[in-house]
């Protein structure tokens, strides 16, 4: 007996189809990384990222300090994604467009600088991976700032590019105005 697919493929019966997968590059045996500690309300952990050759992010691995938890196994299953999703090419911004916002405990103030407080560790992570690896343009785009830049834009009044937009528009549309000479 034939089988007959959608896609106009035949099959025998008894024969197994292999399932298409696109091929994956192959990460390389070693790459840079970076290791950083952070907290997040009363949960702790590491967040490793590795670099590719060319530098961009090839590996995410976020480990919780309270091993066998939920929230630890949780994190496992989440750098597993993040990483293979990189590996396909999904952009580093998207990921973290995905996970920015995200809630659940714990939530809470942090122990970074730059970002004082997260809704749950893997906004804390978006937020961070943006913060280290992606250009201003597209952190400004999704709401994310470091601390110098949030208290720049502050001291603006909080209007901040719009106020030097206006002041150079107003500036070149300002009529010359010549005093009239005395004698």
């Amino acid at each position: 007996m034939t089988e007959r697919f959608g896609d106009g493929t035949t099959r025998a019966a008894g024969e197994t189809r292999a399932a298409a997968r696109t091929a994956v590059p192959r990460p390389a045996r070693r790459m840079r990384s970076t290791t950083r500690s952070f907290s997040v309300g009363e949960g702790k952990g590491y967040l490793t990222v590795a670099h590719a050759p060319d530098g961009r992010v090839a590996g995410v691995m976020v480990r919780m300090a309270k091993q066998g938890s939920t929230l630890a196994g949780m994190m496992d299953a989440f750098s597993s994604t993040v990483t293979r999703g990189l590996q396909h090419g999904v952009p580093l911004d998207i990921l973290v467009a995905d996970y920015v916002g995200t809630r659940f405990e714990p939530s809470g103030l942090t122990n970074d600088p730059d970002i004082k407080q997260a809704g749950s560790v893997m906004d804390y992570v978006g937020r961070r991976l943006a913060l280290d690896h992606l250009p201003y343009e597209t952190r400004a785009g999704l709401g994310i700032l470091t601390a110098a830049e949030r208290a720049a834009q502050q001291t603006l009044g909080g209007v901040g590019e719009a106020v030097w937009t206006d002041l150079v528009g107003l500036s070149m549309s300002a009529p010359v105005v010549a005093r009239p000479r005395r004698g």
